[in-house]
């Protein structure tokens, strides 16, 4: 799975489509993108517990 994309998170389950919404609707990662934003953390892996949050990282140099 390619985790620089969050598209996958479209066609995956209730909570990761959740989180693409916000992403997208929010414009986070465009916001972002001169720091190369990658989504990490339970969401994108399928691990999460009821609270988790949107894990981000970025580089910046």
């Amino acid at each position: 799975m390619k985790f620089d994309d969050i598209k996958y998170l479209q066609f995956g389950n209730t909570r990761q489509q959740q989180a693409y919404a916000a992403l997208m609707n929010n414009k986070i990662l465009s916001k972002l993108i001169k720091f190369n934003p990658i989504l990490v953390g339970t969401i994108p892996i399928n691990i999460h517990l009821e609270n988790s949050d949107l894990d981000i990282i970025c580089c910046f140099s």
